[in-house]
């Protein structure tokens, strides 16, 4: 077992920089197109001119040309190591190399990372339990013509109208025990993260959509698997529903490879801000009485200091993605050898130093003294889906 007080940290670095060596030492060529002339060593450049990737987000057809490229990347993926983090520069230069061998232009990255990503993932996603998997379905697969399910915070509420495949598909995942939601994705999905609600996330959504939603997955470590649409149009979609089907029913097979994966520091800097855990780490000095009390007591009954003090903390635990004291917990965590990332993550993210603790929720302190700035600033009226403190006081 490892001790999350300390130890060597050589290993770690000799397979660091291995990795990195391995990484940098790979060149991969794309066959280039009418539209996108061969660069400098066969290279093509990652984003377009004006640094967007819209270039790279064109759907392979017919279905004949998708199944010859998902089982290229299937190939590769079998050979791969999977036990490290699956970073984006790995992920587009192993993309890249399939690509180039089956001579196919670069219009068709973003499609073939988001197959790569599920075949490198799969073992782990088979290794989670249903009930610790999340299930994100699109909802501009909705027939419009017919839908009149309503929104709430959590995305779109389906009335099983059977207008669409949007409740069968629910009510499989259901069945199985996935949590399902019907949402446009990323923020919601962080959030469920964070507070320890799912180990493993499956979903169907646009290029665009999974482009955002890989950079919030890629901070966790968490596996993850997908179906793209056809298209991006935002309404009437549609998408391989064989694939979506087979995706769904992916079993559950106890054991599986084991990644590193920076969760568990995530959720400890997350758990730092709420209600309970934020008063034990840092005692109120003057306002210990709820918000709500204190709204409801005359102006001139209540000190400036004991109303800021209070506002202060309502406004710490309204949410965030709380990176900045995830940052200071990893790097003490780093310091120490890096054990917050190996398989006892979880305990010994909960060994962490109170003193650490203190310093990382400084940091956040700090930030979100700047956001309220910012909306002062910008005269927001917003701010995680409340009113800015400057229209609500």
């Amino acid at each position: 077992m490892n001790d999350c007080s300390g130890g060597s940290t050589a290993k770690r670095r000799q397979e660091n920089a291995t990795e990195t060596n391995r990484n940098e030492s790979t060149s991969v060529a794309i066959v280039p197109t009418p539209d996108r002339p061969t660069l400098r060593d066969g290279l093509l450049p990652a984003a377009d001119a004006a640094g967007g990737t819209a270039h790279q987000k064109q759907i392979p057809e017919p279905l004949a040309l998708r199944e010859q490229i998902r089982s290229a990347v299937e190939a590769r993926v079998a050979a791969l190591d999977r036990s490290p983090p699956l970073v984006r520069h790995r992920l587009e230069s192993h993309a890249r190399e399939v690509l180039g061998q089956l001579r196919l232009p670069e219009a068709y990255l973003g499609w073939t990372m988001v197959m790569l990503a599920s075949a490198y993932w799969r073992d782990r996603v088979l290794a989670t339990p249903y009930e610790r998997r999340l299930l994100l379905l699109p909802h501009c697969m909705r027939n419009q013509a017919v839908c009149r399910a309503e929104y709430d915070e959590f995305g779109l509420r389906c009335a099983d109208c059977g207008g669409c495949n949007l409740s069968r598909w629910r009510a499989l995942g259901r069945r199985k025990g996935y949590q399902v939601l019907i949402a446009e994705g990323s923020p919601i999905v962080l959030q469920l993260i964070l507070r320890g609600r799912a180990d493993a996330v499956l979903g169907i959504g646009c290029l665009n959509s999974l482009e955002k939603a890989l950079g919030k997955l890629q901070i966790t470590g968490l596996p993850a698997m997908a179906v793209p649409l056809h298209s991006s149009s935002c309404a009437n979609t549609s998408t391989d529903e064989g694939w979506a089907l087979e995706m769904i029913d992916t079993p559950y097979r106890p054991g599986g490879q084991a990644a590193r994966s920076q969760v568990h520091l995530l959720r400890a800097a997350s758990r730092m801000f709420e209600a309970g855990e934020l008063s034990r780490l840092l005692p109120a000095r003057r306002g210990d009485e709820p918000l709500r009390e204190l709204a409801d007591q005359p102006l001139e009954a209540v000190s400036p200091l004991e109303s800021t003090e209070t506002l202060a903390r309502d406004f710490l635990t309204r949410g965030g993605k709380y990176y900045r004291p995830f940052i200071t917990l990893a790097a003490y965590d780093a310091l120490r050898g890096g054990h917050g990332w190996g398989r006892d993550g979880a305990r010994c993210a909960a060994q962490l130093p109170e003193a650490v603790k203190r310093v990382a929720a400084a940091m956040e302190l700090f930030h979100k003294a700047s956001l309220v700035h910012d909306d002062i600033e910008d005269d927001d009226d917003f701010r995680y889906g409340r009113p800015t403190i400057h229209r609500q006081h």
